[in-house]
């Protein structure tokens, strides 16, 4: 019974230690080291090694899915100082502010064969869809972490499906601007795209998508945006590209409900959308690599102040240690021009108008957004962000002009 005893004993220690490292070499300094304590004989040290060996071998057999799983995050420190120009913010409870923030995400992927994959992601914030940050107040209380991402993708003959709470539109396929569909967005529901057509040097997809806005239990009367879009890119030479994008969003019955996660504003009350936008973008790597952009936006359904406009330029990437790039950008979106609840969370102006509201975020404004970025190392990042904005005045009413600024500072570690 003590040489069972004693074996169970060396297998345990030795399996542990395998679980941590697959060295075969360690293994064997530490049978040595259990022989030199009199733990075990060397004969049972042999014995060891090979039914650890076998044990090994049989655990390595794991489901191909287990060993294609890739695992990833972030965390981000942000300073971010929001200063609204006309007088009457600080009366009204939009005083200057200064704030410390954070951003965590962490999760993965799993190619589970024949195409598919399923892959996951939880991230820091609320339950606002347009931002994964967490302000650092409230006394030191402990933080809640939600599910970000849980969905399902195959692909397949030039197709990707999603399916379930999905990456941002951006990262699945979608070329729509995140000034009109904010980067943070995981939709809940379908997509489609197709990006197997080719006509001599361009290539030609063509996006779908549905969200679930709202499941209504009081009635059948059920939410849903529907996405179109036809996307293209033109190889112009070994250097230049050009992409070219044509689609838009419309809800079921062309009204979006305004009262569920309202932190945006500057929709007229009871507007309909009907949003379609043109994107272009103008690539050129040449030494750091130069990109041109600009979108053309008009909501169709919308009876006044429904057209947006947004240019700007790129230049450098930064990817790996060392390397930089920096932008500026002039954004002008109506107060009707998109569905604010969905536009980018950090653009907007305060304004006293008629029709502006007095909002931190959303549409009815106009500006320039400056963005810099360095990469101290691969995976750590140092970011700026600058916004200068002020009221739109689009539909003639007397709107403040005061311009608004909004800074934002970052560190960014991935891993």
């Amino acid at each position: 019974m003590k040489n069972n005893m004693t074996k169970a004993l060396g297998l345990g220690v030795l399996a542990g230690f395998a679980a941590m490292s697959a060295e075969a070499g360690e293994n064997s300094s530490l049978l040595k080291k259990l022989v030199e304590k009199g733990v075990i004989t060397e004969g049972e040290a042999a014995v060891l090694a090979e039914e650890a060996n076998n044990e090994w071998n049989d655990a390595a057999a794991l489901p191909s899915w287990v060993n294609s799983m890739t695992l990833k995050g972030d965390l981000r420190l942000r300073y971010e100082q929001k200063q609204n120009g006309d007088a009457a913010a600080e009366t009204d409870g939009r005083p200057a502010r200064h704030r410390f923030r954070y951003r965590f995400r962490f999760g993965g992927t799993a190619d589970i064969g024949n195409g598919w994959k399923a892959g996951f992601r939880l991230a820091s914030g609320g339950t606002n869809p347009n931002s994964t940050n967490t302000t650092m107040d409230d006394h030191q209380q402990n933080d809640d972490i939600y599910i970000d991402q849980a969905y399902a993708s195959w692909s397949g003959n030039g197709f990707t499906v999603y399916g379930g709470k999905m990456p941002s539109q951006d990262k699945t396929g979608f070329k729509f601007s995140k000034a009109i569909l904010d980067g943070d967005i995981t939709p809940e529901g379908l997509q489609v795209h197709y990006n197997d057509i080719e006509f001599g040097s361009t290539t030609v997809g063509i996006n779908t998508g549905v969200w679930i806005q709202d499941e209504n239990s009081g009635d059948s009367n059920d939410e849903y945006l529907y996405l179109y879009q036809i996307a293209s890119s033109t190889s112009l030479s070994d250097t230049m590209k050009l992409d070219l994008a044509w689609g838009g969003y419309t809800s079921q019955d062309g009204i979006f409900d305004d009262t569920i996660h309202s932190d945006n504003a500057g929709n007229t009350s009871g507007e309909n959308f009907s949003i379609s936008s043109l994107d272009a973008a103008l690539s050129i790597k040449q030494g750091l690599g130069v990109k041109l952009y600009g979108s053309l936006i008009e909501n169709h359904a919308a009876s006044s102040a429904n057209e947006g406009l947004i240019y700007g330029v790129k230049y450098g990437s930064a990817k790996k240690a060392g390397q930089w790039e920096a932008s500026i950008e002039y954004r002008e979106l109506e107060a009707n021009s998109v569905y604010d609840d969905y536009s980018d969370s950090d653009f907007g102006a305060y304004g006293t108008g008629s029709s502006a509201g007095k909002y931190y975020n959303g549409t009815d404004a106009e500006g320039i957004v400056i963005k810099a970025k360095y990469n101290l190392a691969d995976n750590t990042q140092l970011a700026f962000a600058w916004f200068r904005t002020e009221n739109n005045d689009a539909d003639g009413s007397a709107e403040s002009t005061t311009e608004n600024d909004r800074i934002q500072a970052d560190i960014v570690f991935k891993f």
